[in-house]
């Protein structure tokens, strides 16, 4: 299945262990329900490393690039609630891409991810973007376990914005600027299909990691959002 929308928001995190627990009851509980809230978001997902890393990482899908860069978003980042406040110093080599979808496709949600994050030459990026949007992400939908292919491209001054929520964050968040999502039925699926990406874009060097699917939300309503807090 598609990606919902043409606007994505990508997180990858690691985490202090003695704030686990109080994390999960924020993000499941506040922070996930709070973004949602927000005006043509659709889906979060939150999964977690199984392969590589970080730990965690977690996926937000909207209407279009606009809403994950628009002011209803920008001023929920610019006014966290305590509860985030506490958590967010507890976050650790975090990367962070607001992107528009580039391509996605396939026939459902899978319960593994596969995510691969890489830099492409300037001069090439968006003849090697189309490339991959149109020949090689394309027939993986096709593969044994694979349910869903999606790429994505990151907006490098809206991941970048200073925001308050930034300053109780340990350091500056990383911001890959391409960024492929594979995802299946199985480790080892994703894992195969990835590698079919990682020798097209060779000798380009790309980061790789598989997480397993954790906790969904999906936007309910007329207007897309869930109810307010």
């Amino acid at each position: 299945m598609s990606l919902a929308g043409k606007g994505v928001i990508a997180i990858w995190q690691d985490l202090i262990p003695e704030a686990r627990e109080d994390y999960y009851e924020w993000h499941n509980r506040q922070h996930v329900p709070e973004r949602l809230s927000i005006p043509g978001f659709r889906r979060a997902r939150r999964f977690v490393a199984v392969s590589g890393g970080p730990e965690f990482y977690t996926l937000y899908e909207a209407d279009s690039p606009d809403d994950v860069s628009g002011k209803a978003y920008l001023d929920k980042l610019n006014a966290p609630t305590e509860w985030t406040r506490r958590i967010m110093p507890a976050f650790r080599n975090m990367a962070r891409a607001v992107c528009k979808v580039v391509y996605s496709g396939g026939v459902g949600e899978g319960g593994f991810m596969l995510t691969q994050r890489f830099s492409l030459p300037p001069e090439k990026s968006q003849q090697m973007l189309a490339r991959l949007g149109e020949c090689v992400l394309p027939p993986l939908i096709d593969l044994p376990g694979i349910a869903g292919v999606h790429l994505c491209f990151a907006d490098e001054s809206a991941s970048m914005i200073e925001t308050f929520e930034k300053r109780f964050r340990g350091s500056e968040d990383l911001t890959p600027p391409c960024v492929v999502m594979i995802e299946g039925t199985s480790c080892a699926h994703v894992r195969s299909a990835g590698q079919v990406v990682a020798e097209k874009l060779s000798p380009i060097p790309v980061e790789s990691a598989v997480y397993q699917l954790e906790h969904a939300l999906a936007a309910f309503g007329r207007n897309g959002s869930a109810p307010s807090l």
